[in-house]
């Protein structure tokens, strides 16, 4: 396979460009004084009508919630192992399939540092009167972006970036889907804000998309290095790597 196949430093711009909407993102709705911000304005109306719609459902729909958004998470995760198993035979499909898997596990820890920074109290303990479906976490776990839905995004990204690579086109929209799905969760739980699950599902996506093409290169390199495509012995056979 032909080391174009392998490397993206094309693609610099693109990840350049996801940092910054990133940072765009938490430019929209970080630093703001909440009610200052009309589009959270507009959230926090969303959430209390959506607050009072589910104010009549039984406490196991929270229960649910929380479990819809949990099996999402471990969906997606299994998804992007299943891709990277279909396509153990192709080395662009490993690459960017680690890489992009590397990619959501920063994107995971950069979603926490964002959190601990802006400290945004959760809907549930911030307005008065509503009736969250699940127990609302303690002060000091903060609200903005959400974590689910950032790590579901992050996970999602990758599951996008391997399956195209391999040709799955299907699982990456079955990707999409239940990302979605896992930060909807998040807010008709009662434990999110609309704009934190928006948030998270952008910034989660970005993050990993940047990684990925910072790092496939990289994992390229080493796919090559280590690992026997399509029956071929690796290195520790005494065959060296294919060239560039």
């Amino acid at each position: 396979m032909q080391a174009r196949h392998l490397a993206l430093p094309r693609n610099w711009p693109l990840g350049l460009a996801a940092l910054i909407v990133a940072a765009g993102i938490l430019g929209v709705f970080g630093p703001w004084d909440m009610s200052e911000n009309p589009i959270i304005r507009a959230s926090t109306s969303l959430y209390t009508s959506i607050d009072s719609a589910t104010a009549s459902w039984p406490s196991a729909a929270g229960t649910l919630s929380d479990l819809v958004a949990e099996a999402g998470l471990f969906a997606l995760a299994g998804m992007l192992a299943l891709v990277l198993w279909w396509g153990r035979g192709d080395a662009r499909t490993l690459a960017v399939g680690i890489a992009a898997g590397a990619g959501a596990v920063g994107s995971a820890i950069a979603t926490l540092a964002v959190k601990s920074v802006v400290t945004e109290e959760r809907p549930c303990t911030a307005i008065p009167g509503v009736h969250a479906l699940s127990e609302c976490p303690p002060l000091g776990d903060w609200s903005f972006p959400s974590n689910h839905s950032g790590i579901a995004a992050a996970l999602a990204t990758a599951v996008v970036l391997a399956g195209y690579a391999a040709g799955r086109v299907w699982l990456s929209v079955l990707a999409v889907l239940t990302a979605l799905v896992v930060g909807l969760s998040r807010v008709v739980s009662g434990v999110h804000y609309p704009h934190d699950v928006a948030a998270g599902l952008v910034f989660g996506s970005c993050i990993t998309l940047a990684c990925a093409v910072a790092l496939t290169p990289v994992t390229a390199m080493l796919v090559r290095r280590f690992v026997p495509l399509h029956g071929e012995p690796g290195p520790a056979h005494g065959r060296e790597p294919v060239s560039s």
